[in-house]
C-alpha cells in the first residue's frame, strides 16, 4: 500500500479508515475478505492527520448499523510504518505504541545469516501464532529466521506473547505473518541481562513443552507432499503466555493497566474459538 499512501498523503488534508474483519462474519454478505472503507477529504496539500479504527468484528447477531454506531477512530500517524497503518481505536494503544517506538532496537538489527533458527508458519493461526525454535510442518508456509544463539529463545519466547500477537494484529493483513512484521517489532535488548535471558527461556521451554502436549497429529496421503500436520491448540497455553507477558510488560516500559489490556484483547475469539 505505499504508492497509494504517497498518493494520498500529498493530495488529502484528512484521511479516515475504518477496519473490518471478515471473522466471525462478513461485513458485506459477498465480499469474503477483512474489508477497509477510506474516507478522504482531498484539499491538493499535504495530509496532516489520518484517523483510524481497530479491526471490528461482525458477529450473528450484529447488523452492519450496529458496527458503524460503535466506530471508534483515533489519529495514528505518527505510527505510519512501510505501507502500514495500525489499525486501534483507543488511547491506550496509542500509549503503548509510543513506548514501542521509543525502543532503539528492533527484531531485524538481529537477524543472522546463520545460527540458531525460529521458525514460525507464515500462514494460518487466526488468534495465535506458531512461533517455535524447531520445525513443527513440511509446509512451505513455515519459514525460518536466524539469530545469535544467546537470544534466540528469547526472541522465540517475545514472538510468542500478547504483546506481539496485538503489534501483528494491527500492523498485519490479518491473514499471514510476513517476515517485516516480525523484524519491526522492537525489542529492550539493552533491558535482557544474563538472569532475564535465562528466566525467559524457561518460560519458552514450558509454554513449548505445553503446545506440544496439546497438539493434534493428522496424518494426510498425497496431499502436496505433506504426509501430516500437526493443529496446534495454542489458546489451551494462553495461561502461559500471559507469564511471558507479565515478565516483559516492564522490560517494554508498560504499565499493569496496558499490559492487561493487551492480554485481554481479543479475548473472546482467541479463547473460544475452535480454530487457532
Amino acid at each position: 500500500m505505499e504508492s497509494m499512501h504517497k498518493f494520498f498523503n500529498k493530495q488529502c488534508e484528512l484521511i479516515k479508515i475504518s477496519n473490518y474483519s471478515v471473522r466471525p462474519k462478513p461485513i458485506f454478505l459477498n465480499a469474503v475478505v477483512n474489508v477497509s472503507i477510506l474516507e478522504c477529504l482531498k484539499t491538493n496539500t499535504i495530509n496532516k492527520k489520518v484517523l483510524c479504527t481497530k479491526m471490528y468484528r461482525k458477529s450473528n447477531e450484529d447488523t452492519i448499523q450496529d458496527i458503524l454506531n460503535r466506530l471508534e477512530f483515533i489519529d495514528v500517524k505518527e505510527f505510519k510504518l512501510l505501507g502500514r497503518y495500525p489499525k486501534i481505536s483507543k488511547q491506550i494503544e496509542v500509549n503503548i505504541l509510543r513506548k514501542l517506538f521509543k525502543i532503539k532496537n528492533n527484531i531485524g538489527s538481529l537477524v543472522k545469516d546463520k545460527g540458531s533458527p525460529i521458525y514460525y508458519r507464515m500462514a494460518g493461526g487466526r488468534y495465535f501464532k506458531v512461533i517455535t525454535n524447531y520445525s513443527t510442518t513440511e509446509a512451505a508456509s513455515e519459514k525460518v529466521i536466524y539469530f545469535d544463539k544467546k537470544i534466540a529463545n528469547t526472541i522465540g519466547a517475545i514472538l510468542s506473547s500478547n504483546l506481539y500477537f496485538w503489534y501483528y494484529q494491527i500492523f498485519s493483513d490479518n491473514l499471514n505473518m510476513k517476515k517485516y512484521e516480525i523484524e519491526s517489532f522492537k525489542i529492550p535488548i539493552d533491558k535482557l541481562d544474563n538472569d532475564k535471558i535465562k528466566y525467559i527461556e524457561k518460560l519458552y521451554s514450558k509454554y513449548l513443552e505445553d503446545i506440544e502436549k496439546n497438539v493434534i497429529i493428522h496424518e494426510k496421503t498425497n496431499y502436496k507432499n505433506i504426509t501430516s500436520f500437526k493443529e496446534y491448540k495454542i489458546r489451551m497455553s494462553k495461561n502461559i503466555i500471559d507469564e511471558i507477558d507479565d515478565f516483559i510488560y516492564p522490560l517494554y516500559g508498560l504499565t499493569k493497566k496496558e499490559i492487561d489490556f493487551i492480554k485481554n484483547y481479543e479475548i473472546k475469539y482467541r479463547i473460544d474459538d475452535k480454530e487457532d
